[in-house]
């Protein structure tokens, strides 16, 4: 181990070197590769001595494991609102909206009261257990929100060097499952009702929303600059700030949409202004006009209606036009396409008894004896007679063929052909007989050429033999 102390020295503009009036101090404890400095503040040397031995041996007891890094013991005697302050703080630097940060704080507040924390010493798992299972009342999913509150302010003291451990790690989280509400769209007829009596400035901002998808916070921070009403394919350009990914979007404007817009704009209106109403609380306003229309807020199977609902409403709208799930999910902004899919889109307003019911009906229709192969068999199984023809239905002889024309295309495949004219053979035809312009040569296919299986299906599901043709499974 190194310890010592000394004064600095340094050159004054004259060229003479002149003395530090305080002293400093070096010291590296064993095992350590390099050597720290701590100021010490005082100009008698004995008096720094000491100072610099107890810093050691303080560092020492540290490296042991005796005390707590002393970062570590000054956070202890610090109250919970300086820590909260010092993380509110750090939140914002990072980026995060102030109503995420107010929520935190105001979960985070009301758990010291109720669990009696001072001092970070005071949170327990213990306490806080507790705590949730005398509040009943609320959600599940609440609960859980305000374990994730004091669990990430215990991380980042962790990751500061303020505490060493998270007691409430072990605490698992309520089980959500089943107990979660569930929101659902808004049925065209309910979405007419509403924007009927609802007041001008407020029904554009709902047109927005069940036409874009976008959440209240983002249509709240829309200003007119941000809308492009006068090109031929109208759009609205989200700014990376204002979302919730962090990410720039530019979405179309339905042309319903852009007439509303031009109709509510003002004409002092500047680049700059907002475009939506900026009210305090949207869905308590949007839940009052909701009882003016006479929509109910929960339906039969507990499913909520809120602002919110309108961005479930647009999703639902793309799948009932049918977009793409793709296109779907890159409108909604989603990362995930099951959030799209299955989260976002209403099932329960898809066209189900439409689709079924276009469905081409088979009764009365005789069944087409196509070939199978099962790719569970193996080469020899297929290539055998006696297998080949070994099933419940006795009628299939060994002897049975396909027809003649998809023969041909089978053969041209185990030879290493490529055939591009399936399509040109019907049942029955004789490909000596199909017109050259038909036939198409193998350096003119392109190499993805694949057989469809489902085409080598029989509703009797026998294996057939066929002659003369290699097996083309493994």
């Amino acid at each position: 181990m190194v310890s010592y102390v000394y004064k600095p020295r340094r050159r004054g503009p004259d060229g003479k070197p002149k003395v530090a009036r305080l002293f400093r101090g070096r010291f590296r404890l064993a095992g350590e590769a390099r050597e720290r400095e701590v100021a010490l503040n005082t100009t008698d040397k004995q008096v720094a001595e000491r100072t610099l031995a107890e810093i050691v041996r303080e560092r020492e007891r540290e490296k042991a494991g005796l005390i707590a890094p002393r970062l570590e013991r000054i956070a202890a005697q610090q109250e919970l609102p300086k820590h909260q302050d010092d993380f509110a703080a750090d939140l914002k630097a990072l980026g995060r909206t102030q109503s995420y940060i107010e929520k935190v704080r105001t979960r985070l507040s009301r758990l010291a009261h109720e669990c009696g924390w001072k001092y970070l010493g005071d949170i327990t798992a213990d306490s806080f257990v507790s705590w949730r299972s005398k509040h009943t009342k609320l959600s599940p999913k609440t609960l859980n929100e305000y374990l994730n509150s004091v669990n990430v302010l215990v991380n980042w003291m962790i990751r500061q060097g303020r505490a060493s451990i998270n007691p409430l790690k072990a605490v698992k989280h309520t089980d959500v499952r089943g107990k979660q509400q569930v929101r659902r769209a808004f049925t065209n007829d309910e979405l007419n009702r509403l924007l009927a009596i609802a007041k001008p400035k407020f029904r554009v901002l709902y047109m927005a929303a069940a036409f874009t998808g976008l959440r209240i916070g983002e249509l709240q921070k829309v200003v007119w600059a941000d809308l492009n009403l006068d090109h031929e394919r109208p759009h609205i350009r989200v700014r990376a700030s204002t979302t919730k990914n962090r990410r720039d979007a530019v979405l179309p404007l339905h042309p319903e949409l852009v007439k509303e817009l031009r109709a509510t704009r003002l004409p002092s209106a500047s680049a700059g202004d907002f475009v939506f109403v900026r009210h305090p609380h949207p869905d308590r306003h949007i839940r009052r006009d909701m009882e003016k229309a006479g929509i109910a807020r929960m339906d039969s199977l507990k499913r909520k209606l809120d602002f919110h609902a309108l961005r479930y409403t647009f999703a639902t709208k793309l799948a009932v036009s049918g977009a793409p799930q793709r296109l779907a999910q890159e409108l909604m902004r989603h990362s995930n396409p099951h959030l799209t899919a299955n989260i976002y889109t209403d099932v329960s307003l898809l066209p189900s008894f439409e689709a079924v019911s276009a469905l081409q009906w088979q009764s009365g229709s005789k069944p087409t004896d196509y070939t199978v192969i099962d790719p569970h068999k193996s080469d020899s199984d297929r290539q055998n007679p006696a297998n080949v023809v070994a099933g419940q239905n006795a009628a299939i002889s060994s002897n049975t063929t396909v027809n003649q024309g998809f023969r041909h295309v089978l053969a041209g495949f185990a030879k290493g052909e490529k055939w591009g004219g399936r399509g040109d053979l019907k049942d029955g035809d004789n490909p000596s007989q199909v017109p050259d312009e038909q036939m198409t040569s193998a350096s003119e296919k392109t190499s993805d050429t694949v057989i469809d299986p489902h085409e080598l299906q029989t509703t009797r599901g026998e294996m057939v033999e066929v002659r003369g043709v290699e097996p083309l499974c493994p």
